[in-house]
């Protein structure tokens, strides 16, 4: 098992692989994760998280409890207004407005984690930073929600089914068994008749794809996930001996799935064929497909992912699933059962199938296909993405630490930012405004970034409105109050 790395991309590393590697390190310290301008903070003590900050108005103490029922309206207002009025926050003014106690209050904390936690599973993309220098406090409370739950319920709210299968598309043809560790995870996962019929299933006697269609629902396929990436699983190359399906004299199980028709039709072909030899032209059909199948997994690399399934760029979202249908057939792993193909082809077939998978799943999601085709234009076009991608990466640390009152630390990070991308009106206006906060202030300085953001884009609300704050700083009243009146008219704060 490798390290946990300090930085790394959510797209390489999945937050229930992170979460999971940093619950087997027993990590302590801090876990930054943010996307685009999102940002959340978690302390971790013991690998488990015990404390969660975010920048996300909607996941605050008073709107989550009052989408859960727990305080009214009228009762949020009061605790908005109580909070700026005496200057606290909100744990404490629910306290003194009596409307949490202090074990409700400890409660609706833990569970004030677990919501901005699941929140990031839904992530298409985004980045992590760890930090093991930042141990929580002493005193601090532990979460005690069981992480192995926690995994499960992020990827069935918020994982497609794509997505699982093509993170154990190479186990498909292997045959699960549960480990000796299973126990003490299986029991800790949330549990129905589909998640008893799976772990029922994992006796080693069935393929992993067999298993899935066993139970296949969103809770069935979160749960074989988590039994996966945990180690609860012994894989075998081949089936063991199954004594009941001997005592019944080999007496064949079809299980039928909607998936594909094409797919059901081929365990039937499967179970009449198995004892014949294929006929010349059945030989010349598998040939070709073998030609097929290796033509594709020696240009994976090349290919992107229209290509894989042979689209156009300009694609609409039904001749994507259409696409990915017809690839099924050719690579799905029970399509191969009747294809006599040998083990080494069958192992590509499963290769090609993952990344058409992930194809699918990138391009079937709205948001996930726009980031794919900006880095597509990007690769191809001549901009220095490397560049722009550590700029950004810059941007978004020292973002964090300026909504969490670290200017001097904020400017650690800006500064390079800007020397990396200097035309971006987002990056000057926020290193303008950390010249200006941090301590020593330098207004001066301050007001030539302002300035020089407003040149990038003279509508910029929240730029207007710091430049207005310095202008007043540095004795120019009346220009302040022009900046401001017409951050104003934009809609423009700090925030």
């Amino acid at each position: 098992m490798e390290p946990i790395p300090e930085h790394g991309q959510l797209d390489e590393i999945p937050l229930p692989r992170l979460l999971l590697g940093l619950q087997r390190e027993h990590f302590g310290g801090a876990v930054t994760l943010s996307r685009e301008r999102v940002g959340k903070r978690f302390l971790f003590r013991d690998g488990l998280p015990i404390f969660g900050e975010s920048n996300l108005a909607s996941e605050s103490l008073g709107v989550q409890l009052m989408d859960a029922g727990r305080i009214t309206r009228d009762d949020y207002n009061r605790l908005i207004a109580h909070v700026e009025r005496e200057a606290c926050k909100e744990g404490k003014a629910l306290l003194d407005l009596g409307l949490l106690d202090a074990k409700g209050l400890f409660l609706a904390l833990k569970e004030q984690v677990r919501i901005r936690l699941l929140e990031c599973f839904g992530w298409p993309h985004g980045e992590f930073f760890v930090d093991p220098g930042s141990e929580p406090p002493a005193d601090a409370q532990p979460f005690r929600a069981e992480i192995f739950s926690l995994l499960q319920e992020g990827i069935e709210a918020h994982w497609s089914s794509e997505r699982v299968f093509a993170d154990l598309h190479t186990r498909m043809e292997l045959f699960p068994e549960l480990s000796a560790r299973s126990e003490r995870i299986a029991g800790k996962l949330r549990s129905d008749e589909s998640v008893q019929t799976l772990l029922a299933a994992l006796d080693g006697t069935r393929s992993l794809w067999r298993v899935i269609q066993a139970a296949r629902t969103p809770r069935g396929l979160a749960t074989i996930w988590v039994l996966d990436a945990a180690g609860a699983l012994d894989y075998h190359d081949a089936a063991k001996p199954d004594s009941e399906h001997a005592a019944q004299g080999g007496a064949q199980i079809e299980i039928v799935t909607t998936l594909e028709p094409e797919v059901a039709r081929g365990r039937r072909a499967a179970a009449i064929s198995a004892h014949r030899a294929p006929s010349e032209a059945e030989a010349r059909v598998t040939a070709a497909l073998r030609r097929e199948i290796g033509a594709k997994y020696a240009r994976l690399s090349e290919l992107d992912y229209y290509q894989l399934l042979d689209l156009p760029a300009d694609c609409d979202a039904a001749a994507i699933k259409r696409a990915y249908h017809v690839a099924a057939k050719t690579y799905h792993p029970d399509t191969l059962a009747r294809s006599g193909l040998d083990a080494d082809a069958r192992a590509e077939a499963n290769r090609v199938f993952g990344e058409i998978s992930k194809a699918h799943a990138t391009l079937s999601d709205p948001e996930r296909r726009v980031r794919y085709d900006e880095e597509r234009r990007g690769a191809g076009s001549g901009i220095d993405a490397n560049r722009l991608a550590n700029a950004e990466n810059f941007y978004r640390k020292g973002e964090i630490l300026m909504r969490q009152g670290n200017f001097r630390g904020a400017f650690d990070f800006l500064k390079p930012a800007v020397d990396l991308w200097p035309d971006d009106c987002t990056y000057q206006s926020a290193l303008g405004w950390t010249y200006y906060k941090k301590t020593p202030s330098e207004p001066e300085v301050a007001r030539q970034h302002l300035e020089r953001a407003l040149a990038l884009d003279a509508d910029d609300g929240v730029t207007l409105f710091r430049l207005g704050v310095v202008l007043r700083a540095l004795g120019q009243a009346e220009a302040a109050q022009a900046a401001h009146a017409r951050a104003s008219r934009l809609g423009g704060s700090d925030g």
